[in-house]
């Protein structure tokens, strides 16, 4: 889908271009096919620039959201790249105990668990009384 720029003059502005018609300037970004890089520069380009940019969002996502990010990034050769607001070795220990806590995620499930079959119940008990009310 392509749209004319701002910036041109014509009574359709803003409207879908037909195949044949040519924009003096494309807007947006063309889709790639992600499969592997086969050429070994433009390999380590893409993976400097995308390194990068997924550092800069796990900055931001930690800032915005105040959220507990780490990244851990590994090259094709071996070389760690990191990133935490707070320290890898804690997160990923707090990881690590967030999963082996079965005990934690029981309780918050058997939690959940009951409070929708109050649920239930309440909406079932409203069904009947505008059923009863209706007759």
């Amino acid at each position: 889908m392509e749209f004319k720029h701002i910036g041109e003059s014509s009574s359709r502005r803003g409207e879908q271009l037909s195949d044949t018609e040519s924009p003096q300037r494309k807007i947006g970004r063309g889709k790639i096919e992600i499969k592997r890089i086969e050429n070994t520069t433009n390999r380590q380009v893409t993976f400097c620039k995308r390194r990068n940019g997924l550092l800069k969002k796990a900055y931001e996502l930690s800032v915005l959201c105040d959220a507990e990010v780490a990244l851990i990034v590994f090259s094709s050769r071996g070389r760690l790249y990191e990133y935490s607001n707070n320290s890898v070795k804690a997160t990923i220990e707090k990881y690590k105990k967030a999963c082996s806590d079965s005990s934690n995620t029981g309780s918050v499930s058997e939690a959940n668990t009951q409070y929708y079959l109050q649920e239930a119940a309440k909406l079932r008990q409203q069904i009947a009384n505008l059923q009863n009310t209706n007759r």
